[in-house]
């Protein structure tokens, strides 16, 4: 019994840990995909750039971008606004 527990203690503490990022920018495409083929899906893919979904425990997603194979950027997919305000006359 204390030995089943262990051996689940232990496979639920590696997947949670091989879902967490762990790969920094300038990693290689193979070198990801390789790791990672379980967990990830194609969410674009253009001669520009080739972006990956992970999907995280929670129902949540990280986001790979990767340029000339190489990752460039991380993020959970919100774009944040370009906001601009202009002054005009004297208001806003």
């Amino acid at each position: 019994m204390r030995k089943s527990i262990t051996v689940l203690f232990v496979s639920v503490f590696a997947f949670g840990y091989s879902l967490q990022n762990n790969y920094p920018l300038g990693t290689s495409e193979a070198e990801f995909t390789k790791k990672n083929k379980m967990f990830i899906e194609v969410a674009e893919k253009s001669s520009q750039r080739t972006v990956y979904k992970k999907t995280l425990p929670g129902n949540s997603y990280l986001y790979y971008y990767f340029v000339d194979e190489k990752l460039v950027r991380i993020d959970e997919g919100q774009l944040q606004p370009n906001v601009v305000i202009e002054r005009v006359n004297g208001t806003y």
